[in-house]
């Protein structure tokens, strides 16, 4: 019998906690600014590539620099911006990206909530026609900014589910549109909840399901945030809280 989808979700949630939502100690996308929407879109497109830590440090120069503003990000200087964001891959094409966001943002709506508030369909669209914003980073911006329900597919994900759930699709060859409808038809239109998942599935990646797994544990501990309470979970060692359901597991170790 296959593994059902929302049955995962809730083995990584009983492992590592609510991470995202009103049920969330230390929630798994840090904020250091008042303008959390904001802070969110430049994190969906600086971390294209690139490891959060270093997205992380990159927004809180950008903080210090006054840019986690909408009508300062829209009149900076692409040069200064790249600098900031450095070491982040591809740093002078995402200070682009990010102008190009802000302006579109301001001569189309004024704010970035209202521009939020659109319909999903036509505000995805609208998100995919500006640079470097592809269908995951256009989704993290609805998803995470917006409270769109849709489902973030990512490498991580992809990598999950081949070892899960190998039966149900070709995970790393399948589309995008395809791996995110065999997930999100399984799950209910919420976004905290599907919020949640992602964050979870990443949990999963960094600490267990690397590209060599950890299936039995520890948990890598690598410091993927340093928001305080982040990481106390990897003091655990009870393994990958997926074992009794993955079939790589299974076949691997015989269990």
């Amino acid at each position: 019998m296959m593994q059902r989808i929302i049955d995962i979700y809730h083995r990584l949630a009983a492992h590592f906690g609510p991470l995202h939502g009103p049920q969330a100690t230390s929630p798994w996308w840090p904020i250091v600014s008042d303008n959390p929407q904001l802070e969110m879109a430049i994190g969906a497109i600086l971390v294209q590539q690139t490891r959060w830590e270093t997205v992380e440090a990159a927004v809180m120069r950008m903080h210090g620099a006054g840019l986690l503003d909408l009508a300062a990000l829209a009149e900076a200087d692409a040069g200064q911006l790249a600098a900031l964001i450095y070491p982040c891959a591809l740093y002078r094409q995402k200070a682009s990206s990010l102008i190009a966001l802000a302006r579109a943002i301001q001569a189309r709506y004024g704010d970035l909530a209202t521009m939020l508030s659109r319909p999903t369909v036509a505000l995805r669209a609208e998100l995919l026609q500006l640079p470097r914003i592809g269908p995951e980073t256009a989704d993290v911006i609805l998803l995470y900014a917006g409270q769109h329900p849709l489902f973030v597919v990512d490498a991580y994900t992809r990598r999950i589910f081949s070892r899960v759930a190998p039966e149900r699709l070709a995970w790393e060859r399948a589309s995008y549109a395809q791996v995110q409808q065999a997930i999100a038809g399984e799950l209910p239109a919420d976004p905290v909840l599907l919020a949640d998942f992602h964050a979870q599935l990443n949990e999963l990646a960094v600490r267990y399901c690397l590209v060599r797994p950890r299936c039995d544990g520890p948990p890598a501990r690598r410091v993927y945030s340093r928001q305080p309470g982040r990481n106390s979970f990897l003091d655990r060692h009870d393994g990958c809280p997926l074992r009794a359901v993955c079939k790589w597991y299974q076949d691997e170790v015989g269990a």
